[in-house]
């Protein structure tokens, strides 16, 4: 994933020029916030793949921004850089699960970094997979739902209509037929509209690999594999 967008945070502008330089060479994009509030400003306008931060920053600490940063994503992994004062904090926030990794400061070794940022990136990914996965569930279960709701007074219409053709019919079996069917329409009619409401409050981006379904094309796999 090395076009991946990482957003670094600290308020020191050498640090942030030396990670930054590394991570570019690494492939990935990198956005820099000289403070946590210019960093949510950044991350609302995009949300980053992984968040490099600074603990201890002005106008809002590293834990403030962790806060903020989970309430945008609570999926996005966050890397502290932490100094001895600060370690409490950034072991206090891996307790609460809104931490991902921390690196002690100064960072000699830039190779941690490197280690953390694609470990980071891995959970993102296994993140999102498993998160579409659920979705996918939760689509099928809630097509068999429908399929139900409608195959059923599709079978009243059939049976409807067989006897208003048959020979013989009364008047008073008619109006009991047609008012099946009627029925039937108002049943199928309102689980269509709620599928469609469904739909409409289904944030797009949950999914965003998942092709739209071409349901000629899966009706007829689905045949074929009989």
């Amino acid at each position: 994933m090395k076009d991946a967008r990482i957003l670094l945070v600290d308020d020191d502008p050498e640090i942030r020029r030396l990670l930054s330089r590394r991570l570019r060479r690494m492939g990935y994009m990198v956005e820099e916030a000289g403070n946590g509030e210019e960093a949510v400003t950044l991350a609302r306008k995009a949300v980053p793949d992984v968040v490099i931060t600074d603990m201890a920053m002005p106008c809002l600490d590293g834990l403030g921004l962790l806060e903020k940063l989970r309430s945008l994503d609570p999926d996005l992994p966050v890397i502290v850089l932490t100094g001895y004062g600060s370690f409490d904090n950034a072991i206090a926030a891996m307790r609460k699960g809104v931490l991902f990794d921390y690196l002690h400061k100064p960072l000699e070794d830039l190779g941690l970094l490197e280690v953390a940022v694609s470990r980071a990136l891995e959970v993102r990914i296994l993140r999102a997979r498993a998160r579409e996965a659920d979705q996918v569930t939760a689509i099928r279960e809630m097509a068999v739902t429908a399929s139900d709701k409608i195959l059923n007074p599709l079978n009243i219409i059939l049976l409807s209509l067989a006897r208003l053709t048959g020979e013989g019919v009364t008047a008073e079996t008619k109006a009991k037929a047609v008012a099946h069917v009627e029925a039937a329409v108002e049943t199928i009619t309102r689980v269509v509209r709620q599928m469609r409401t469904v739909a409409r409050y289904t944030p797009r981006e949950v999914l965003p690999g998942l092709r739209e379904i071409d349901l000629d094309q899966a009706t007829v796999d689905e045949k074929s594999d009989v």
